[in-house]
């Protein structure tokens, strides 16, 4: 009994230590990012928004809300390496599962994940943004509708969708960790692989506004990048059991 409770306090204690780890990393940065987030929204302002359309702000908290949202994204995004550390590494040390995934793989999957939550920001941002709020300003001039966008709404938007592509951008790697520890087979991505088709583009429908065309811009990249996934499994040595 005392060394049930003795193992309790210790799985208590470390289980602390990882929670102030969180709390001072997303403070930190989220200090840190909210004295930049005025350059910010003005180059998202800039560069998403369609030339004749205006941003208006139409509660006096409205900004600074808008300002705190955008650091908190930006703390999330810093937490997003210890998350990947703390769930990877319990597994490594697991011997009951077949982890075939070495602390160099390790190191080189932390690089990527972080290159490809910026190309995934980048493809948001610069391609599929851009394209689909061109296109909703377009519709609604035509009815002869004059844009007037909440400041709030409008970079929220922005910002959250960027911050969701990233996230999607990351699913090649994320299955590959999962198939290589052994925790998913690859026969299985395979026999779901139509179920994640529909769901893909049910996320596609939930995350865009109610626009068949907006819907594909997300729902087919999601599909493409599963499709990569399991084409990054079958060759880097995952379980393919």
């Amino acid at each position: 009994m005392t060394s049930y409770t003795e193992d309790m306090n210790i799985i208590a204690a470390e289980m602390r230590k990882k929670l102030y780890l969180f709390i001072i990393v997303l403070f930190t940065t989220f200090s840190v990012s909210f004295q930049f987030t005025n350059p910010l929204i003005r180059n998202i302002k800039e560069g998403l928004l369609p030339e004749g359309a205006k941003l208006v702000y139409v509660s006096p908290l409205e900004v600074i809300l808008l300002k705190i949202k955008i650091a908190l994204v930006i703390g999330l995004f810093a937490l997003l390496p210890l998350v990947l550390f703390f769930v990877i590494s319990p597994l490594i040390k697991n011997r009951n599962i077949q982890i075939q995934i070495s602390k160099r793989w390790l190191t080189m999957s932390a690089f990527f994940a972080i290159a490809l939550f910026v190309t995934g920001v980048a493809y948001a941002y610069y391609i599929m943004l851009p394209l689909f709020i061109n296109y909703l300003y377009l519709n609604a001039s035509t009815s002869g509708v004059i844009a007037t966008y909440s400041i709030f709404s409008f970079i929220s938007f922005a910002v959250q969708a960027s911050f969701i592509f990233g996230i999607v951008f990351e699913t090649p790697l994320f299955l590959t960790l999962l198939t290589r520890s052994g925790i998913v087979q690859y026969k299985v991505l395979l026999e779901y692989r139509k179920h994640v088709y529909v769901f893909c583009l049910i996320a596609g429908a939930i995350i865009t506004p109610p626009d068949i065309i907006s819907q594909i811009m997300v729902g087919i990249p999601l599909i493409i990048f599963f499709e990569l996934s399991l084409l990054i499994v079958r060759y880097t040595g995952g379980n393919r059991n």
